[in-house]
């Protein structure tokens, strides 16, 4: 046992409150090191060490350097004044850990502390979101339902996307497209910026009160929110606030009236006059088009938390998706937050980071992040081939272990966007690894997200060419393809495991390209194993069911049936975490996906 990579600390990555009575409590060790790992409590007010409450803690994710622990205790009362150490088994020797590190005996100093609960600090996500598959739509490409507000230099529909030209796409033509949404089976979406700027991408805003002409107006939009509801899809609006366009009449106002400008200290500005060559201000992307915001300034805060506000009130909007979220102070988000909470209880927060963001996710500013750890393990392993199966269960377990159990049920899983190459186009327009990266994302753990014509293999490089017109005319292969996301979308809402479940990776071998893990809830499990080459594959993987000859196991999209059979004599992939109690021999097509349940 390695003493030093056992890792705990009272902060809140490691210990936080699920409500009043229940505290969260994890500790990481080295890969395989731990056989058991137990948690002594109690409160230092009522009780004393001897009279601990103990309970065993459960192995949650592995990846390639640690093992997760967690457990949840439930305390019977609001959680305050307890005190807790770990008692670690390897197989050999017993150990204590507390502060002060490890001990051979219980020590009585030392231990660590937990000092209450607050309300405040719960992560309250809204009860809808777990629910959602969200599609994201570029509204100036979805589809022109409105000519009237076309552009006048506006280009043919699917012309070649590029930076500057427009297509005609506006919140009328997303309002005529609803059948198609419902009848694909998305119960939300996420909607790119549509306030007035006067790019085709709406990143560059000029008036955050006003709908872009070109898309519509107020009305577009109540219309459009009342109707989504109607059917029960949500709405989330995209919000640019890191940064504004250069067209504001703030930052034109700057421009105008320097020194005198009442605006001045919005902004980042090195000196007057501005600058646009030398570009003597802050950026986003160090882009003169995109002026930073200053959140020091508190007109600034104010402002944007108006906006925020303004919206839910205004349109009913359900949420924001919030812009290069993390390159604004973490206080800002609180405010904002409670801000936008007092308008709606129930509005998701969903900020942009390309990274790990833990320190997001604590209750005080998002619901969950965009979460391209995600986007970057499935791409490099289903489109690219470019890392090996345990690397892939590594990455995808490394989020894991990072984030609160709380939040893996709301991590915003996507495998494409306005920001990325198309998923297609990565993996050189092999429909079958489409196949493969769209059934994981929606039948892994979190909230999956569509990147408009993903569901029909819309091809296009990164910005611009992601952002092509969605192509409403469909091929028999296309067609074939919407089937197929429909179906699984239809498997994920039947199965409460899929959406409730806890995620367990069962399957990895050198031997092959072949994934598998389950999805569980009490009185329901989801096997789903995933064949990543081109060729069939005859795998033997664990089952949690007790072994009954009487059972099988079904593929739920083939209706295919497999005998379940004991454990064979050999070693399982993570069987030293997991109480596998049976097997199943399995045939899987190249590049395939089977989609189990046991009868």
């Amino acid at each position: 046992m390695i003493y030093e990579a056992i890792i705990h600390e009272q902060i809140r990555d490691y210990i936080y409150p699920i409500n009043s009575y229940q505290l969260a409590i994890r500790i990481k060790a080295k890969k395989g090191d731990i056989k058991e790992c137990i948690l002594h409590y109690y409160n230092m007010q009522k009780t004393t060490i001897s009279n601990s409450s103990k309970v065993r803690m459960t192995c949650y994710a592995r990846d390639k350097r640690f093992d997760y622990y967690e457990v949840l205790i439930d305390t019977g009362e609001r959680t305050k004044y307890i005190k807790y150490f770990f008692e670690i088994n390897d197989g050999i020797n017993v150990v204590y850990f507390n502060y002060y590190g490890i001990s051979l005996t219980v020590q009585e100093e030392g231990n660590f502390q937990y000092l209450i609960s607050n309300e405040k600090d719960f992560l309250q996500i809204p009860h809808w979101v777990e629910e959602s598959i969200f599609y994201q739509i570029f509204p100036e490409r979805y589809y022109d339902g409105n000519k009237e507000n076309n552009p006048d230099d506006v280009v043919e529909w699917g012309s070649s996307p590029t930076r500057e030209n427009f297509m005609g796409g506006d919140l009328e033509g997303i309002h005529k497209k609803i059948d198609y949404l419902k009848t694909l089976g998305v119960n939300a979406i996420y909607l790119n910026p549509i306030f007035e700027a006067p790019s085709n991408h709406k990143y560059d805003t000029m008036d955050y009160f006003k709908i872009d002409k070109h898309f519509g107006d107020i009305d577009d939009l109540r219309k459009l929110v009342l109707v989504l509801h109607e059917n029960n899809i949500k709405l989330i609006l995209d919000g640019v606030f890191n940064h504004c366009g250069y067209y504001t009449r703030q930052f034109q106002d700057v421009i105008k009236n320097g020194e005198k400008s009442k605006y001045k200290d919005w902004f980042y500005i090195d000196q007057l006059p501005v600058d646009t060559d030398e570009i003597n201000y802050e950026c986003v992307g160090y882009y003169k088009w995109m002026p930073k915001l200053n959140f020091n300034n508190e007109e600034v805060r104010d402002y944007v938390k108006k906006i925020g506000r303004y919206w839910i009130e205004e349109a009913n909007i359900d949420g924001w998706r919030l812009d290069v979220a993390d390159e604004i102070d973490t206080t800002f988000w609180s405010e904002f937050r409670r801000e936008v909470r007092s308008v709606n209880p129930e509005c998701f927060i969903l900020g942009e980071t390309w990274i790990e963001n833990k320190s997001m996710l604590r209750g005080d500013q998002m619901d969950s992040v965009m979460n391209y750890l995600f986007f970057y393990a499935v791409t490099e392993y289903f489109a690219k081939n470019t890392i090996d199966t345990f690397e892939f269960d590594s990455r995808i377990n490394q989020f894991l272990g990072a984030y609160s159990n709380r939040v893996h049920h709301s991590l915003f899983n996507l495998i494409g966007s306005h920001d990325t190459t198309r998923f297609l186009t990565s993996c050189n327009k092999d429909m079958d690894k489409l196949k493969l990266a769209a059934a994981f994302q929606l039948l892994f753990i979190g909230v999956p997200c569509i990147y408009y014509g993903d569901e029909i293999g819309m091809e296009g490089s990164n910005d611009p060419g992601c952002r092509g017109a969605m192509n409403w005319s469909f091929t028999e292969r296309q067609q074939n393809l919407l089937e197929y996301y429909k179906r699984l979308i239809h498997i994920r809402k039947k199965y409460r495991a899929l959406v409730e479940g806890k995620f367990k990776s069962i399957y990895c071998s050198n031997e092959n390209l072949v994934y598998a893990f389950v999805r569980e809830i009490t009185r329901e499990r989801v096997y789903v194993i995933l064949n990543n080459e081109d060729k069939i594959n005859e795998i033997t993987i664990p089952l949690l069911e007790k072994y009954d000859e009487n059972r099988v196991i079904v593929d739920i999209i083939t209706d295919d049936e497999f005998q379940i059979s004991t454990l064979q004599n050999e070693k399982y992939y993570n069987c030293d975490i997991y109480p596998y109690e049976s097997s199943v021999k399995i045939n899987i097509e190249s590049y395939g996906v089977r989609i189990l349940i046991v009868n």
